[in-house]
């Protein structure tokens, strides 16, 4: 995908479906927000269901965590680490295109993906399996090198990691927003307790 694409019209539109349900997003509002005639925004999207697809697409399901750089890594802690530097990125990113509540936003797109783009249902189901797959497979090699208990349930820590992070996400969207700082710090605690630390 283009730069043009992504910088001119996917941008803009992530930022209004982000703060719009999907029928609140007019043409009008997509020529006003990229700044670019109606022609220039569907020449390559067609209409606005497409453009939506391409949305979705790129920000929600070729979101894949841990599947780049995160390859690299062998330990759990800088596992977790790099985990909350990339969400601290996503969302600067995110406020930096005038998204107040990140979180918010990012929910309210994927419930209007499930009613707006068929079978986005299963590609988002397999993209949350994905997520903690990666999870588990860092925990087995934490297991496997000794950085964490042998006793460790590999699957379960996984979904533990996986849902402090769901669940505070979807609180904090109704209060004040994700604090990654309050994440890392329920994340260092629950590393401790794997560890065996006091």
């Amino acid at each position: 995908m283009k730069d043009y694409d992504i910088d001119r019209i996917l941008k803009p539109a992530l930022k209004l479906f982000l703060t719009n349900n999907y029928e609140g997003v007019s043409t009008a509002k997509l020529e006003e927000e990229t700044g670019l005639t109606r022609g220039a925004i569907f020449f390559k999207h067609k209409n606005k269901e497409s453009l939506f697809k391409a949305v979705v697409d790129k920000y929600v399901l070729e979101f894949k965590p841990g599947s780049t750089e995160f390859k690299e890594v062998d330990s759990l802690k800088d596992f977790i680490d790099m985990f909350l530097l990339d969400i601290e990125r996503r969302m600067n990113e995110m406020h930096s295109l005038g998204i107040p509540d990140v979180h918010r936003g990012y929910f309210n797109l994927l419930y209007q993906a499930l009613k707006y783009y068929p079978g986005a249902d299963v590609m988002i189901s397999e993209m949350l399996d994905r997520g903690v797959q990666i999870w588990e497979n860092i925990i087995q090699k934490a297991k496997i090198s000794g950085e964490i208990t042998p006793t460790c349930n590999v699957h379960e820590t996984a979904l533990q990691f996986k849902y402090l992070y769901s669940g505070m996400a979807v609180e904090k969207s109704f209060r004040d927003g994700l604090q990654v700082s309050s994440l890392r710090n329920l994340y260092y605690s629950l590393y401790k307790e794997l560890r065996n630390e006091k």
